[in-house]
């Protein structure tokens, strides 16, 4: 009796395990995905910052190629490159000075590594956790089959 008890249990433990590693599983790929999309959107940020520094470095007008999306671009002239057009979010746009909308670009990105490294470490918990799950698991499974022999 006490047998069926103790099997009962270990069924409970292991279907309780099984929920908790797909959970697991589920957060894991959600975060990762949002770890993606902020590795993008820096690097993305990155490049900007590049090309405004670039820009501000110029004088007068600067030839460059505009891409206007699908793989195609524009031979373009910058007539103004000391004041740029920046998104703040929610779709509004902002006109800057090209010095501030660099500063607006390194604080955009700062964030993001403040992001980035939160995520990071969720993931390591969340690893860690899967870890600890798994060696329940497999804890039981090895006990189980030393009880079979």
């Amino acid at each position: 009796m006490a047998s069926n008890v103790n099997q009962a249990n270990l069924e409970q433990e292991v279907q309780a395990l099984r929920s908790y590693a797909a959970e697991y599983s589920q957060q894991f790929d959600l975060l990762s995905q949002q770890l993606r999309f902020i590795e993008t959107a820096r690097a993305e940020a990155l490049a900007s910052v590049e090309a405004l520094e670039a820009l501000a470095a110029a004088d007068g007008e600067v030839s460059t190629l505009l891409s206007l999306g699908g793989g195609v671009s524009v031979r373009a002239t910058v007539t103004d490159t000391k004041r740029m057009l920046v998104g703040i979010g929610a779709g509004v746009t902002v006109e800057k000075s090209t010095e501030d909308a660099l500063s607006f670009l390194r604080d955009r990105i700062t964030e993001m590594d403040a992001s980035g490294k939160r995520l990071s470490e969720s993931l390591g918990k969340l690893q860690s956790q899967m870890s600890a799950v798994e060696q329940r698991m497999q804890e039981i499974y090895a006990s189980a089959q030393k009880q079979i022999r």
